[in-house]
């Protein structure tokens, strides 16, 4: 008697659906075959839609924190006033970061003078000017996220999703086949203690 194992496949899953006549087929096979279908229909339409759904949701609040910081934040001009010093951090024994940091003076809102050590673009010398976002208490702050950023951060959590999903669907289809295999393997061996004395008795 063969032994009876459930292989992964594309005919495989044919031969099991009963897309074609086969007599060996068993109702193990029809099972497994089904569930791997399931798993497969639920990896090519429902995690892309889940992953885009999560995505627009990302964009979403994306624009909302966005339109939030742009309605506490401002620019201002704000000039160098410190000699500009420059600092190399290494990143990584191939990759250097170049940090350049000056002194910049700026007027509140309410017209007494700010001054902070900040980032300053390469090339700024003393007198240059620079815009600098802060917020209502004249902190200095982060520029408020962009479209591209929104946008950016959308396509990482979907794709995070897609990946997500497809992985856990390779899972579910492996281990379908594994419980699958194991309960063949225990049919076979159930089957073979039963034949194997009236073999032996004819032998």
């Amino acid at each position: 008697m063969n032994r009876g194992c459930v292989p992964a496949g594309a005919g495989w899953l044919i031969h099991a659906l009963g897309l074609t006549a086969n007599p060996l087929r068993r109702r193990l096979d029809r099972v497994a075959a089904a569930a791997v279908l399931g798993v497969l229909i639920m990896a090519l339409t429902a995690v892309p839609l889940v992953a885009i759904a999560w995505g627009n949701a990302a964009y979403q609040a994306g624009q909302r924190a966005a339109a939030v910081a742009a309605a506490t934040r401002h620019t201002v001009d704000a000039v160098v006033t410190g000699q500009p010093t420059t600092q190399v951090l290494a990143v990584s024994p191939d990759a250097q970061v170049t940090s350049h940091r000056a002194e910049v003076r700026w007027t509140g809102a309410d017209g007494a003078p700010r001054v902070e050590t900040v980032e300053v673009p390469p090339g700024s010398v003393v007198g240059s000017k620079m815009p600098l976002w802060v917020d209502t208490s004249e902190r200095i702050v982060a520029a408020p996220p962009g479209e591209s950023q929104a946008r950016g951060s959308a396509f990482g959590v979907a794709f995070g999703a897609i990946l997500a999903g497809e992985a856990l669907c390779v899972v579910l289809i492996a281990g379908v086949l594994a419980i699958a295999n194991g309960c063949a393997e225990r049919a076979w061996h159930r089957e073979w203690e039963i034949i194997e004395p009236k073999w032996t008795r004819q032998g």
